[in-house]
């Protein structure tokens, strides 16, 4: 049985503080790059392989991670990057207390998201490993920048790929890659962050949306999770309807849970509110969808949760990688 203990509670909810803040004052927010404030972000680095990767400085003694303050919700990556390094006067000692611990949690928990988040730029943390798959889908309709960013305490740059889709590229993607030895023998925390812009990369893209995002050997194959189904479009709580969920995993994963999540249009990208969680029991088998399961529209405190939701599903095998799936279906609730 997974059960979601105190402790997680209350780490998530100190997670979601440190997200949910900085996104709240992302249209205030600055950038501190030490010596790049004149120029274009993105067009400023130039070493790059052939997997289009760059790997980027993060200015002075690595403490900050630049990113465009003008895309609504980026500066939330700056915050958890800081957090997951302990800055430069934390000691050695406290530093590698703070990565055990969250090893553990990610092992327990499984990659963290913030409470509340938009969908075109977000962040994460996850496990990550030199030598694993990274797989991230994703649609959209409109021409647009997908950058995606991970950094790990240990690493000096910050791993960055980015991607630029045309007028006749709009649709559905799947980007996937090996993340190099850089990375380490064995797990570490990673911040992860996604953005996405309009070819300049001065404006966020409102029609992106991410669909699978997962690093791990049970994390591909395909992606893992698919076939997340979510219905029926409309329940009325006053009818007593519930809302049926099921999906369907290519790989073993001893632990999942289903996040039920409100959704709301936002010309800066679609916004996510958590509203409720299920932990699936047992976990999930590789080959099988699992049984169909009810949600009755409401959230922890069974509170209806009125407007539109799209599910959410977390899975996770220790020391094998995780991944996350979003449903493209969307229920809404009335009362």
């Amino acid at each position: 049985m997974n059960t979601v203990g105190p402790g997680h509670r209350r780490w998530k909810r100190f997670l979601g503080c440190l997200l949910a803040g900085v996104l709240a004052a992302a249209p205030l927010a600055s950038t501190h790059a030490s010596s790049h404030d004149d120029v274009d972000y993105y067009d400023d680095y130039d070493s790059q392989d052939d997997t289009g990767t760059t790997r980027e400085p993060t200015g002075n003694g690595g403490s900050d991670w630049t990113v465009p303050a003008i895309v609504a919700g980026a500066a939330a990556t700056v915050l958890v990057v800081r957090w997951l390094r302990n800055r430069q006067q934390a000691g050695r000692q406290q530093a590698s207390a703070g990565e055990d611990d969250m090893l553990m949690r990610l092992r327990q928990h499984g990659p963290e998201f913030a409470p509340a988040y938009n969908a075109s730029a977000f962040a994460a943390v996850g496990m990550v490993r030199g030598g694993w798959p990274f797989v991230m889908d994703f649609t959209h309709e409109r021409p647009v920048m997908v950058t995606l960013r991970l950094s790990a305490r240990g690493l000096p740059d910050i791993y960055t790929l980015r991607l630029p889709f045309g007028a006749g590229e709009t649709g559905a993607h799947r980007l996937q890659f090996t993340l190099p030895p850089e990375f380490g023998d064995s797990e570490r925390p990673a911040a992860i962050a996604v953005t996405a812009t309009d070819l300049s990369g001065e404006h966020p893209a409102p029609s992106f949306r991410i669909q699978a995002l997962g690093c791990g050997p049970r994390a591909v194959g395909s992606v893992a999770i698919e076939e997340v189904s979510f219905l029926p479009r409309l329940i009325r709580a006053q009818a007593r309807e519930q809302a049926s969920y099921r999906f369907f995993s290519h790989s073993d994963f001893p632990s999942a849970v289903a996040e039920f999540m409100r959704v709301e249009p936002a010309d800066d990208g679609e916004r996510h509110f958590f509203v409720h969680e299920a932990p699936i029991a047992g976990g999930v088998v590789a080959g099988r969808s699992i049984d169909p399961r009810q949600w009755d529209g409401r959230d922890a405190g069974q509170r209806l949760s009125t407007g539109t939701h799209r599910l959410k599903i977390r899975a996770w095998a220790p020391t094998e990688g995780w991944v996350t799936a979003w449903s493209t279906a969307r229920v809404s609730v009335s009362p």
